[in-house]
């Protein structure tokens, strides 16, 4: 079929334009995305961070809770007569300060490198003041070693204007060092759309955004007690948390307080070097923060903040900074949707298209993976996915309606020639149809049949007005013809008038043995279904007809030949010609059947050898000898008795493989 070049360019030009206006999309919202698609993009990244699983923390760091297992052995010992003082008061909360601090001593006293107290201790103890006297007495044992909790608390005025309002320690600040060993418990919520930040983007970040000088958080006052430094920007990155609640190592606090079975804790020897972070721990349900691992407590919080900063191994967002930095977001949408565009485009199969999305779609997955894995670095990802899904919806629609199309023009051309049956195991596999159309060799058998005298029968009827009843009974014929090749699986090539030409072995063949018994077994069917119609047209008052079939096996070219306005499916070669040939014969030889040796070798011998006729000149071919099956139907006109146009001289002709008429 002729497509003008309007609408070749056409379709092309149309899902280019599509394909900008989806990578447009893509990278628009990859640079500025909106609060819903935030939101999309954390959900996404929480399902990544899980699919990568839980990490281990460093065993530097090591949390000390206050949970619920030591505020029933401190109810336990309330409970008995007897109870020692270093478990009074450690049944409920709040706990007596001086409790913390006896924590602290000996988790110091053990090798500890700094203890952060992950309490804010505002204004005096509800212990009395000789519990505020305790702690005082043992932080001075260990001057600069405890880090205190402080937090910045926002209240509004009748005017609505927001202050911020410093709570600390105040009984505590010179034991410890004075403001330098403070650190603030806030932490930045976790928005929708938002990532959980490090505690260190509200003093780092949040305070000095308000005009507010800004204030450490309490794990980084940890690290510097410790003598330690961030390996990491704290206040640009987002918690990176190693698992659920209870991924660190964990004490709870009365196994410290307890002194018998504190100096034989297997864990006591392990403290050396330890960043240690203190802090009551009770059943969240519904509160802490919200993790990719569920909800953390403020203390597993503080323990991944310090853990963080300590191997540098907070999550970072790429790219970070200024919004103008955001045009890099775009730049792998933009790579990845001109490789699609250069690979898709260059083919039109459904499978190659798809093929080279999810080739990309993956590589873009394994590189965000990769990056997070190993360089606890994000890259945004949801929104290049998005874009190649819908490139693949756009291309794979596209390659879909052209191999639809295609697939339907090969069947249309198809069905004209062979079963329904070979048509589907032809377009199972569209290039290989390709290929069977645009040529190729093929070892076929190939069948020819003409009607004897039909010609001057044509004649007699056309000046007897009888035009309609001729072509009624030579539709019957050939529609007859064509049911008996189509059972045998052979395929009709054409009609030339009343002769047929079919090919067994074309498109697809079962085996040239198979193919070449098959057009044999044809020949003696069509020859039975002639008889059937003389017998139904005898009754009936109409001319009874006969007919010589030739058959000849080899190679053939087999293609679609003709011009582009007219092109037909068929096979053309020497094989052709001599089936062509041996047809003519079986006038001469009285034989309404005959073949080749080629053919006559194929045939199987259990059935009963050939007949041979011996050499025979066949024009054009040389001398060729000729064979009729082994047992042969005889023809079915008397040529003594038969209608005049049976003697008709033209019916001979001369062999050729168009039949003169």
């Amino acid at each position: 079929m002729l497509v003008r070049p309007s609408q070749a360019l056409k379709r092309p030009v149309t899902l280019v334009m599509l394909s900008a206006l989806v990578v447009g999309w893509s990278g628009a919202t990859a640079g500025w995305p909106g609060p819903r698609w935030r939101v999309w993009e954390r959900a996404f990244e929480d399902q990544l961070l899980v699919l990568r699983g839980q990490r281990r923390p460093p065993r530097q760091v090591l949390v000390v809770a206050v949970d619920d297992a030591t505020l029933q052995q401190g109810s336990w010992f309330e409970q008995s007569r007897q109870i020692p003082d270093w478990a009074r008061g450690i049944g409920t909360l709040p706990w007596p300060r001086a409790a913390y601090a006896r924590v602290a001593a000996r988790l110091l006293d053990a090798g500890a490198a700094a203890v952060a107290i992950n309490v804010v201790f505002e204004g005096p103890s509800r212990n009395g003041p000789a519990d505020d006297a305790a702690m005082t007495a043992i932080l001075r044992a260990h001057p600069g070693r405890v880090a205190l909790a402080a937090e910045m608390l926002e209240s509004s005025d009748q005017q609505g204007s927001g202050a911020l309002t410093l709570v600390r320690p105040e009984p505590f600040m010179a034991a410890v060092g004075g403001q330098d060993a403070l650190g603030l418990t806030n932490t930045p919520l976790r928005a929708p759309g938002e990532r959980l930040l490090h505690p260190e983007a509200y003093g780092r970040g949040l305070l000095p955004a308000q005009g507010v000088k800004p204030f450490p958080s309490l794990s980084s006052t940890l690290l510097h007690r410790a003598g330690r430094s961030s390996r990491q920007r704290d206040e640009l990155t987002a918690l990176n948390v190693y698992g659920p609640e209870g991924s660190f190592r964990r004490l709870p606090a009365w196994e410290v307080l307890d002194p018998s079975r504190w100096l034989r804790h297997p864990q006591r020897a392990a403290l050396a070097g330890s960043l240690v972070v203190l802090g009551p721990v009770v059943a969240q349900g519904d509160d802490g923060y919200p993790t990719a691992f569920g909800s953390l407590s403020g203390l597993e919080l503080l323990a991944t903040a310090t853990a963080n900063s300590l191997q540098g191994d907070g999550l970072r967002p790429w790219p970070q900074g200024n919004r103008e930095r955001a045009l890099l977001a775009v730049l792998p949408v933009l790579l990845a949707a001109g490789l699609v565009l250069a690979l898709a485009l260059a083919r039109r199969s459904l499978v190659w298209r798809l093929g080279v999305i999810a080739g990309i779609l993956i590589l873009q997955v394994a590189i965000a993976g990769l990056a997070l894995r190993e360089r606890q670095l994000w890259l945004p990802l949801l929104a290049p996915a998005a874009g190649l899904g819908l490139l693949a919806l756009l291309h794979g629609g596209d390659a879909y309606l052209l191999e639809e199309r295609e697939r339907r023009r090969l069947r249309r051309t198809f069905e004209r020639y062979v079963a329904p049956g070979v048509v589907a195991e032809i377009l199972a596999d569209p290039e290989a149809a390709q290929g069977i159309l645009r040529g190729r060799l093929l070892d076929v058998t190939v069948l020819f049949s003409d009607l004897k005298g039909f010609t001057e029968l044509t004649r007699q009827r056309s000046l007897a007005g009888e035009s309609e009843l001729h072509v009624s009974q030579l539709n019957t014929y050939l529609g007859a013809m064509v049911e008996v090749i189509t059972a045998h699986g052979g395929t009709v090539d054409k009609f030339i008038g009343d002769a047929v030409m079919a090919v067994f072995g074309s498109p697809v063949g079962r085996g040239v043995l198979v193919e070449a018994r098959a057009a044999v077994a044809c020949a003696q069917a069509m020859r039975q279904a002639l008889t059937e119609l003389n017998r139904s047209w005898q009754s009936q008052g109409l001319t009874r007809l006969d007919s010589g079939i030739g058959l000849a096996s080899g190679q053939v070219v087999v293609g679609q030949i003709g011009s582009p306005r007219r092109m037909e499916f068929t096979v053309i070669g020497d094989t052709v010609n001599l089936a062509a040939r041996l047809e003519g014969l079986t006038r001469s030889l009285q034989t309404p059947v005959l073949f080749d040796r080629a053919t006559a070798e194929r045939l199987d011998p259990a059935l009963g050898a050939p007949v041979s006729l011996g050499v025979q000149p066949v024009k054009g071919l040389g001398e060729i000898e000729v064979f009729s099956p082994a047992a042969t139907a005889p023809a079915i006109a008397d040529p003594a008795t038969a209608d005049p146009a049976a003697a008709d001289p033209a019916v001979a002709g001369d062999g050729s493989a168009a039949p003169r008429r």
